[in-house]
C-alpha cells in the first residue's frame, strides 16, 4: 500500500475509533451508574453512611466533608439523641483521660450551673420553680 492510501484509510478508520470510544464510555458510565446503585447501602449505621460518602466522593469529584456532611445529615436527623450522646461522651472521656477525673468534675459541675443560670434567665418556668425552691431550703 502507498503511503497516501495508508492515510486515507487510517483517515476513514478515525471516526469510527471514535465512535466506539464513545460507546465503550457510554457502556463504562453505566455500569458504574448500575454498581452504585447496587453498591449503595441504605444509611442505617454509620459505617453505611461513611461507605456512601466515601463512593459519592469518588464518582462526583467533590470534597470530602461536603459528601460526609450531605451522607450524615439523614442519619443524624434521625437519629439526633445519640449522635449528641456520643459527642458528650467522647468529650467527657477525652477530659477525663487528658486532665484527669477530678478536673473533669468540676468542669462538668460549672458547665451544668452555667446551663442552670442561662434556662433561669431565658425564663423557663421549671428552673425558676426551682431556683425558689432551692432559695427557700437555704433561708
Amino acid at each position: 500500500m502507498t503511503q497516501s492510501a495508508m492515510r486515507m484509510n487510517m483517515a476513514g478508520s478515525r471516526p469510527n475509533q471514535q465512535d466506539a470510544q464513545k460507546r465503550s464510555d457510554q457502556q463504562s458510565s453505566q455500569k458504574r451508574s448500575n454498581q452504585q446503585s447496587s453498591t449503595a447501602r441504605t444509611a442505617n449505621t454509620p459505617s453505611d453512611v461513611i461507605a456512601n460518602a466515601a463512593s459519592q466522593t469518588k464518582d462526583e469529584k467533590r470534597g470530602v466533608f461536603a459528601s460526609m456532611k450531605q451522607a450524615m445529615a439523614p442519619y443524624v436527623e434521625g437519629h439526633s439523641h445519640t449522635v449528641l450522646y456520643g459527642i458528650v461522651g467522647f468529650v467527657i472521656a477525652a477530659l477525663i483521660l487528658l486532665a484527669g477525673f477530678w478536673p473533669t468534675v468540676l468542669l462538668v459541675l460549672f458547665a451544668a450551673v452555667g446551663v442552670a443560670i442561662g434556662r433561669y434567665r431565658d425564663g423557663d418556668q421549671k428552673t425558676r420553680a426551682a431556683m425558689k425552691n432551692l432559695l427557700n431550703r437555704v433561708r
